[in-house]
């Protein structure tokens, strides 16, 4: 999954591959939004649901160790730069995106959120959550583009 990248900008196969994986759940994110406002809620919430576990897989196996392996160190250090300010961002942004994505998808798809910790406008969560995902995506590819 290190091997040398396909998209020409010195990636690995791996950073490749997620970039291009989470630029597709990016897509599967807007396209549940249209499914959303064609009144298609079960087929929003399937797609929804989908392109947050695609997300949190590629981040449990792609981010995180890549993270870990190549920023830590720095980090650790307490190396200030561009790049580490960069990552970091990147990295609570869609951590933030992640966690109110599962949070959202509890709410809307399940029992399992109490009632005083649920919220009934659905509509403001789920287009900040949207934002704020592209906006995490473009970071992302920021960085990738960048690093």
């Amino acid at each position: 999954m290190f091997g040398e990248g396909f998209l020409g900008r010195g990636g690995t196969l791996g950073g490749d591959l997620n970039l291009l994986i989470q630029a597709g759940v990016g897509l599967m994110i807007l396209m549940g939004a249209v499914l959303a406002r064609r009144g298609w809620y079960r087929a929003h919430g399937a797609c929804q649901s989908t392109a947050l576990a695609i997300a949190a897989a590629m981040t449990v196996v792609w981010m995180v160790p890549s993270f870990r392996e190549v920023y830590a160190p720095d980090l650790s250090r307490g190396v200030v730069s561009r790049t580490t300010i960069g990552i970091l961002a990147h990295a609570a942004l869609g951590t933030v995106v992640l966690l109110l994505g599962v949070y959202v998808v509890l709410v809307a798809g399940t029992n399992l959120v109490p009632q005083r910790f649920r919220f009934s406008n659905y509509t403001v969560w789920m287009r900040t959550l949207l934002v704020l995902w592209w906006i995490a995506i473009g970071m992302g590819a920021l960085t990738y583009w960048f690093l």
